[in-house]
């Protein structure tokens, strides 16, 4: 198992070599962030290894726990990622939201949902998710993990209720949840199922979130869009619209 700062870093090194030293443009960019969980961690990789098959690159960050109680050596050799990060990359989240579209978590521990759910960003995942949720950017979360503390569903009413009030508190602020056998559909299907051009009317039909990822979606014909009234844009969608020179509109 992967323990300390310096087997990482020759292992990103190594993998930065491989890779010519360069993101490749073409690709889309996600960062999977790892915690403390391994319940049925294997399978959740195994899913993740199809992101490349749909031409999306991927990198990796590691929670403090997760150095130390996860299987990284497994985890790095399936997955391949471009670059690795770990808890003192706390410093880097401004780099991070530049270089990734995306954030993927797949093993979500209570400790990081009752932290992004009340505002506690004092750690780095934690700091991580937020900061995507609060740019309006896309977060997928698999809260399995949280579901079924010791491989085990809750049998404490209350206890239940807490966990359900934050996940939903989540999906309030954007999180999109994943589960298994669904991450590739939700994941690389949403802009797909998201945006789709209406030939009779010349508009799109969006969801109530749009984010950059959906403007990125778009035909390069559509220059003028009419969204539905209470659509959310978030301030990236905006800039990214602006620099396609396309036209947002809100019905009345």
């Amino acid at each position: 198992m992967v323990k300390n700062k310096i087997t990482l870093n020759v292992l990103a090194d190594i993998t930065k070599k491989i890779s010519g030293g360069n993101f490749l443009d073409c690709q889309e960019k996600v960062l999977i962030v790892f915690t403390g969980s391994n319940m049925d961690l294997d399978k959740r990789v195994q899913e993740l290894k199809r992101l490349e098959e749909n031409n999306i690159q991927v990198s990796l960050a590691f929670s403090f726990m997760a150095e130390r109680i996860l299987d990284t050596d497994n985890i790095i050799n399936a997955l391949d990622p471009f670059e690795i990060y770990r808890e003192e990359d706390i410093f880097n989240i401004e780099n991070i939201l530049k270089v990734y579209s995306y954030v993927i978590g797949p093993n979500i521990t209570m400790n990081t949902l009752s932290k992004v759910s009340l505002g506690m960003i004092d750690s780095f995942v934690p700091n991580i998710i937020w900061t995507y949720l609060y740019m309006g950017k896309e977060v997928y979360l698999d809260f399995t993990s949280v579901k079924n503390y010791l491989g085990e569903p809750c049998k404490n009413k209350e206890i239940e209720g807490i966990i359900e009030n934050h996940i939903n508190g989540l999906k309030k602020m954007g999180a999109v949840e994943i589960e298994e056998g669904n991450y590739i559909e939700k994941i690389v299907n949403k802009s797909k199922s998201s945006i789709s051009n209406n030939d009779t009317s010349g508009e799109a039909n969006f969801s109530k979130v749009i984010t950059e990822r959906d403007m990125m979606g778009l035909s390069l014909n559509n220059k003028s869009m009419v969204l539905p009234k209470g659509t959310i844009i978030t301030p990236l969608a905006k800039d990214r619209a602006r620099e396609l020179g396309i036209k947002i509109e809100l019905e009345r």
